[in-house]
């Protein structure tokens, strides 16, 4: 296991291409140690994979019901998003979130440089991965440290400063009303990178639609998105408009337009190999959220996730 785990993390922190022997090998330390997983791939006649396209995509639905763990005893769980009904629990312990570190540390598209954060600390919001992952970053400092900030206080935070910050859409949006009813204009220069959370507008907003309501009252910012989720380890970025860009271990194996097929190494604690019900659009290298395949509740995006 110590070897396994050690083995994947210098594969998140060094890998330039998908491993595909060592993508078996996990699937089947997975088979092997987790009960749930193991007996949704001998329900499929799996009892063990030989190459990446044998391996079982396991339904991400599975973390409301079950304890799906691979490697042992587990010390705590995140919470997935939502308005209601059940949550995800997304166990891990010091193995597991010493690869999602990795992970979080080698995608982030600004190593480095000041972090601004609107979503509350990992200390108030000890069941949020998101939070979680926020508290990686070794220049993050807190505009939030409770559940609502007002835009005022954001403001006031940020104006004339420049880095990147961090905020859901609903957090987003509330700011550029803000700003547009007082007249104001937020001065700096910022790479503003939105976690989601589009159900909670009460509004059918688009991303690019947000971004462009924002570009008038931020006019010195750059606009991403990142896309995450509890029972994923790993993120993606995308810049306005363009493509989330998959990682040789957090690997989308979706063809064309389907639900999201995605291995993630940094899932070695839980499940690697993932079926997520987000109707995607795979172009070239990278890939497009089109939404959710059903009418199944989405996830706030507001703190858990």
């Amino acid at each position: 296991m110590k070897d396994l785990t050690a083995r994947v993390k210098e594969f998140i922190l060094e890998g330039k291409e998908f491993d595909p022997f060592l993508a078996v090998e996990v699937a089947n330390f997975q088979i092997l140690n987790n009960p749930v997983y193991g007996g949704f791939a001998r329900k499929k006649g799996i009892k063990r994979v030989k190459s990446p396209e044998e391996i079982p995509y396991f339904p991400v639905e599975f973390f409301k019901h079950e304890e799906v763990f691979s490697c042992g005893m587990w010390e705590g769980y995140f919470l997935s998003s939502g308005t209601g009904g059940n949550r995800s629990r997304v166990y891990y312990n010091e193995a597991g979130l010493s690869l999602y570190r990795a992970s979080a540390l080698r995608s982030f598209p600004f190593p480095g440089e000041r972090v601004y954060s609107l979503i509350p600390p990992f200390t108030l919001f000890p069941r949020s991965s998101l939070s979680f992952m926020l508290s990686l970053f070794p220049k993050v400092r807190y505009l939030n440290s409770s559940y609502e900030i007002s835009p005022g206080e954001v403001f006031s935070a940020l104006f004339g400063r420049d880095g990147v910050v961090f905020s859901t859409s609903t957090q987003l949006l509330r700011l550029i009303q803000w700003l547009k009813r007082e007249g104001k204009i937020l001065e700096g220069k910022f790479r503003w990178i939105e976690t989601g959370g589009y159900k909670a507008l009460g509004l059918k907003y688009r991303r690019e639609e947000l971004y462009r309501m924002a570009y008038p009252h931020i006019p010195g910012a750059s606009f991403w998105s990142e896309f995450g989720m509890a029972e994923l380890f790993s993120q993606f970025y995308a810049p306005a408009g363009e493509l989330y860009k998959a990682h040789p271990y957090a690997a989308v194996f979706t063809r064309g337009r389907g639900l999201l097929r995605v291995f993630d190494f940094a899932n070695l604690c839980t499940v690697s190999a993932l079926l997520v019900p987000d109707l995607v659009e795979v172009t070239g290298e990278g890939f497009r959220v089109l939404g959710r395949s059903t009418d199944e509740e989405r996830g706030c995006g507001y703190v858990f996730r």
